[in-house]
């Protein structure tokens, strides 16, 4: 009764089921599009080489997170993916790379894509593409994209980690508006390099900081260990390990937009790109910790004065 209001007054009332794709819609933003504007939220997964199509949500069905059942001209299967740890064998859930086969795949790349052409496969009579995705699937049949196998690093200590997962949580934060988790196999763990929403870094930054300007404290040790500390605490909340939660941060002042070359259209990180632009950064923040640590011993303390009516105890937002 209160929001059926909010569809017709502000859409005229025309506006009868969301259509989402491209990435993974967050479950708190289904759940909120669904009961203000009072429509069903469908997501669909697809890829370029399947004709955008692959599966869909089901009109009747009410979970969030998932990318539903194969459209009629689609099947999908799971295969093992063991260096990622992702077996179809799996409890309580079949989880591994995603297949898609049916009539709607390509038959190959053009041109110079041609040298990929062996992610296209011919399986029990049926051209499958390998998508590099990984899911998960319920026992209801429908299918949840949960990974990506490029986004999964392994680091020194011989565990992998899901860059993806973890950009995920933080981009839970309102003062992150985009990030990028890196790793190396060098070390042992992760760093984040982080976009941030700018009208709410502000406002925090002069709540708590007095500074109406965030990028005159972006690199502010202080402010950034703020920071570091919101993202562990989000990272923690949801499950991560310890050794995927990022140790730094760095805070950015660019805004992340295709312009830059830094995402593309749909918003996705350019992962190799970010990497060349913030190079130096992130080789800073991969310094050595013996070094880091008795530059700490050698800085002068901040001059940034944080109010001490709101410790770093107290919740923001």
């Amino acid at each position: 009764l209160v929001f059926s209001r909010f569809n017709k007054t502000i859409l005229g009332g025309r506006l009868k089921a969301i259509m989402s794709g491209g990435a993974i819609l967050a479950e708190n933003t289904q759940r909120f599009a669904e009961c203000v504007l009072c429509v069903d939220v469908f997501q669909g997964y697809g890829l370029t080489e399947t004709c955008a199509g692959g599966t869909i949500t089901d009109h009747y069905d009410i979970s969030v997170g998932r990318a539903g059942y194969p459209i009629i001209s689609s099947e999908f299967r799971l295969i093992d993916w063991e260096e990622g740890h992702y077996k179809t064998t799996d409890k309580p859930n079949p989880r591994g790379e995603v297949l898609i086969g049916g009539k709607i795949v390509a038959d190959s790349y053009f041109g110079d894509a041609a040298k990929e052409n062996d992610n296209f496969k011919e399986i029990e009579g049926t051209r499958y593409f390998y998508t590099g995705d990984i899911g998960e699937v319920y026992p209801d049949g429908t299918l949840k994209i949960i990974d990506r196998k490029k986004d999964v690093v392994k680091i020194s200590d011989g565990e992998f980690v899901s860059l993806a997962k973890i950009e995920m949580s933080m981009k839970k934060l309102p003062i992150v508006e985009n990030c990028c988790c890196c790793a190396k196999s060098s070390s042992a763990y992760t760093i984040a390099l982080i976009c941030p929403n700018s009208k709410e870094i502000s406002r925090y930054a002069e709540k708590h900081y007095n500074e109406k300007e965030w990028k005159n404290i972006a690199d502010d040790e202080d402010f950034n260990d703020e920071i570091l500390r919101k993202v562990i605490e989000i990272c923690k909340k949801d499950g991560a390990a310890s050794y995927e939660i990022p140790k730094k941060i760095k805070i950015v002042k660019d805004h992340w937009t295709p312009e830059t070359g830094l995402v593309n259209d749909a918003l996705k990180l350019k992962r190799k790109a970010i990497g060349e632009k913030y190079k130096d950064d992130i080789e800073q923040l991969y310094s050595d910790e013996s070094n880091n640590d008795s530059k700490k011993k050698t800085k002068p303390k901040s001059n940034v004065k944080k109010d001490d009516k709101d410790d770093d105890k107290k919740k923001d937002e």
